[in-house]
């Protein structure tokens, strides 16, 4: 992947910002905090999440939209992806869009699912997510490790570099086989399976039949003794229940006798109740035409005082009704005030509205006028395009593959060739080195590599010629062809070198730019209309006006502009609001009089019928009480309340004795021993049946049991289970040869994988070395991450690093990664914010090491502090401000 362009629009703190990307070197991405650098990848990543459609509400989505704007962020990005360069941009959450537009090989526009479908298409066959993750590294994260076993990018990279096919299927058939041995016994994880664990179980079945027969074999005996204690304790229970039958009698008798004095004793409470409801009935009868007596009075005394509230409800309704008459003129006068200053204020409002339309009119003369001006200035932007170099991005792609072939084959041939070591022992010498002279002093070594074979001659003593070996030869063919190719492509496109062409890309890509930023602030004066619509616009602005003018009262003056009216139309507002005011003022009061006339009038014709009705009432209650009275006089009801007290007294003595006696008679004590009597018995009873049953169930089973033959089937289940367990040990002995074969295959099996890592490692350690010396080196775990550290003869396990040695090793692992992939297959390497533990000695050396990965690939370095990267040799710095 490249990254050529990344716009941000409304996101997070970011209202338009557009960073252009070299398609490779280092770029640092300089500014202060909360400026947006980091916004710029989080973005981006949104941008190309299958999950963040533009119709997404997700909380990485919501995440982008600015606080307290209510807009939709938009972010649009172009980048190629293996073959294809294009440009993707998705709008959320406002005026959602998606838009694709692919500009190469072959020109293609998709918008909405089909773009979103199609750029996941893309992704899935040209990106290798795992190593798009990897390659970034944040201080403000974790100063972890990179997950790297799962690109497949990488893989296939130190597949070429380590010279060794690893995923060779020459050992498959045997290894899988053995395997499947294996998994006879076991389960993947080690555990007993298969056949072990079957043959494991049929003896533990068999074992346990063997134990189940002899259990079912001492049953027999324990069921005969069981049979024997039953018979025995039948015969002492039928002993004991003669004594129990004989309490039970003598505890009867003594309850018929308490039963008798009870039932007297019930019978005198039943005559004290009577006597109690005859007592209370004849003091209610009493109190009843007490109370019959006072009701009248209260009612005569409560008629007298309503005639009294009736008459002043009929003064206050006399004299409302007047007061509703002045009422009524108030609101009229109200009402024509109201109307007049509602015509004023429509007047002037209307007046304001139309000074405010010229106002905007002469905005849309200024707009039509800047448009002009910027039409003139696309032209020439469009001119300056067309005369503008034709190198393109293929031609420029096609030249850095071609430079970074011959740059990996000269490291290659560096790597695999021999060398010869030369050292003066005896004094200074004279030796001629492939044709060259070259003067060894005493004790100097020289080392000669033979990349394409070697030739050294001692002067008038010795000539000495070394062959390379055989794929030397080739490798050198190839590095030849290569540069060959690499020339032809440099007189192709008519530069001197590779810095050339990027040159004239970079001018035609300054030209291409400059007419987009034409473009977009056309768009930026249009706001999203066109020429027509401003002109069609300004014209139904001046119509407008002329309109108003014709038909406005001629009785107002115009204001003098737009201020002015303004200010009219506010005084005419408000005395029309204050006209409004009075006129709901008096209609209220009006309404409220009108109220309280009506309530008037139905509280006075409510109180008439009222006073008609207790006047009845008060004649009936009077009747009543005095026919109440003919019947039983108040002294007949007297004399029955004392007569009704004396017979209660009697029938109370009574009540007494025989409630003495009932507490003599110890009632609950006799039926307590009764009862104890009865349970004792039923208990007995209970207890001697469920043993003479359990007697007869026991006698069956003994019967059954003696003609089962249990001795033989516990000697048949005893064979059993010795036979199977000899089979088990014979399966056992197959299962331990099947483990140690496949544990043998796999050791050997890792141990080819060895070799996988070692690519990795020595770029790593060649890194490394330019940064801490040559001391430094590095061990690198089967899954590619580093296991320890080692400087100056000290080795210190990753997880024990401080943090500036964890971040200098994670960007020496992230660099080497980089080296090792394809410019083709590549991502970019992303640092943010990184080298902030390390020191200011060793910060100068790790800018040494960017030089070469950023060749062939993009670095993007993102900093608050661009003092940390100006070491760095040919750059590019992009500055961000807020």
């Amino acid at each position: 992947m490249r990254l050529h362009e990344l716009r941000l629009r409304d996101v997070k703190g970011v209202a338009d910002r557009t960073v252009t990307f070299p398609d490779s070197g280092i770029v640092v991405i300089e500014g202060p905090n909360e400026v947006g650098k980091s916004t710029l990848l989080e973005a981006f990543d949104v941008l190309l999440d299958p999950r963040a459609k533009a119709t997404s509400q997700s909380k990485a989505v919501k995440a982008l939209q600015p606080v307290g704007r209510d807009v939709g962020p938009r972010v649009e990005a172009e980048f190629t992806l293996g073959r294809y360069r294009v440009r993707f941009a998705k709008q959320w959450l406002r005026g959602a869009t998606t838009e694709l537009q692919i500009l190469a090989p072959v020109p293609e526009q998709l918008s909405g699912e089909a773009a979103q479908h199609r750029i996941d298409q893309l992704l899935s066959e040209a990106l290798d997510r795992p190593l798009w993750d990897a390659l970034r590294f944040t201080q403000a994260g974790e100063l972890g490790q990179m997950a790297l076993t799962d690109s497949a990018v990488l893989t296939k990279a130190l597949d070429g570099a380590s010279g060794a096919d690893l995923h060779s299927a020459d050992g498959a058939p045997l290894l899988e086989r053995v395997r499947a041995e294996f998994l006879r016994y076991y389960t993947p994880t080690g555990r007993v399976g298969g056949e072990l664990k079957s043959a494991a179980l049929a003896a533990s079945a068999a074992r346990d039949d063997a134990a189940l027969a002899h259990g079912e074999l001492l049953e027999t005996q324990t069921l005969v003794d069981e049979h024997d204690r039953l018979r025995s304790q039948a015969a002492e229970l039928e002993a004991a229940t003669d004594g129990l039958t004989t309490r039970l009698e003598r505890a009867l008798e003594l309850d018929a006798d308490v039963t008798a004095i009870a039932a007297a004793h019930e019978e005198s409470t039943a005559a004290l109740a009577r006597a109690r409801d005859d007592s209370m009935r004849a003091g209610a009868d009493l109190k009843r035409r007490e109370q019959q007596l006072q009701d009248l009075v209260e009612a005569q005394e409560g008629l007298s005082a309503a005639e009294q509230a009736a008459e002043a409800d009929r003064e206050a309704l006399a004299a409302a009704r007047e007061e509703l008459f002045d009422l009524a003129q108030s609101r009229d006068s109200a009402r024509d005030g109201r109307d007049r200053a509602r015509e004023v204020a429509d007047v002037a409002t209307a007046d304001a509205a139309h000074l405010e339309s010229l106002v905007g009119a002469s905005r849309l003369t200024e707009r039509l006028t800047r448009l002009a001006g910027l039409r003139v200035d696309e032209a020439s932007a469009g001119e300056d395009l067309t005369a503008a170099p034709e190198i393109g991005t293929p031609a420029l792609r096609a030249l850095e593959e071609a430079e970074h072939t011959v740059v990996q084959l000269r490291a290659r041939q560096e790597a695999r060739s021999a060398r010869v070591t030369l050292e003066a022992v005896a004094g200074a010498r004279a030796v001629i080195i492939n044709g060259e002279a070259v003067e060894l002093c005493e004790g100097q070594v020289r080392e000669v590599p033979l990349r394409g074979g070697a030739a050294i001659e001692l002067p008038g003593e010795l000539r000495l010629s070394v062959l390379p070996e055989d794929d030397a030869a080739e490798l050198a063919a190839d590095l030849a062809r290569a540069e060959e190719n690499l020339a032809g492509l440099l007189e192709k496109s008519g530069v001197s070198d590779l810095a050339g062409a990027r040159a004239a890309a970079s001018v035609r890509a300054a030209a291409e730019a400059a007419l987009r930023a034409v473009g977009e602030r056309i768009l930026d004066v249009l706001a999203g209309q066109t020429e027509s619509d401003l002109a069609a616009e300004l014209e139904s602005v001046e119509r407008q006006a002329s309109e108003h003018l014709a038909a406005r009262p001629a009785d107002y003056p115009l204001p003098e502009d737009n201020g002015a009216a303004r200010a009219v139309a506010r005084a005419a507002l408000a005395a029309r609001r204050e006209s409004d005011q009075d006129f709901e003022q008096a209609e209220r009061a009006l309404r409220e009089r009108e109220r309280r006339v009506n309530q008037l009038e139905v509280r006075v014709g409510q109180a008439q019928g009222s006073l008609e009705t207790r006047r009845q009432q008060l004649d009936q209650d009077g009747a009543r009480l005095l026919q109440a009275q003919e019947a039983r006089s108040d002294e007949t009801l007297r004399q029955a309340v004392r007569e009704a007290v004396a017979a209660y007294a009697r029938v109370e003595a009574r009540a007494a004795v025989t409630g003495r006696e009932l507490e003599e008679a110890d009632v609950d004590g006799v039926r307590d021993r009764l009862a104890q009597a009865q349970r004792a018995s039923v208990e007995q009873a209970a207890k001697l049946r469920t043993v003479q049953q359990a007697q007869a169930q026991l006698q069956g089973k003994v019967e059954l049991v003696s003609g089962e033959g249990r001795q033989e089937m516990y000697d048949v289940a005893m064979a059993k289970f010795l036979q199977l367990r000899q089979e088990l040990d014979t399966v056992h002995r197959r299962a331990r040869a099947a483990r140690q074969l496949w544990e043998t295959l796999s050791r050997h099996r890792e141990a080819a994988h060895s070799a996988y890592v070692r690519p990795y490692e020595e770029e790593i350690r060649r890194l490394g070395q330019a940064v801490y010396g040559a001391s430094f080196d590095v061990e690198v775990d089967q899954d590619l991450t580093i296991r320890k550290r080692t400087l100056d003869g000290t080795s210190v396990a990753f997880d024990q690093l401080s943090g500036g040695a964890k971040e200098q090793l994670g960007i020496l692992s992230r660099l080497a990664v980089a080296s090792l992939v394809s410019a083709g297959d590549g991502v970019p390497v992303i640092i943010d914010d990184a080298l902030g533990y390390t020191d200011p000695q060793r910060l100068q050396r790790m800018s040494s090491i960017f030089d070469a990965p950023g060749e062939r690939t993009q670095v993007v370095l993102l900093t608050c502090t661009p003092q940390r990267y100006q070491q760095i040799e040919g750059t590019t710095t992009i500055s961000l401000t807020a």
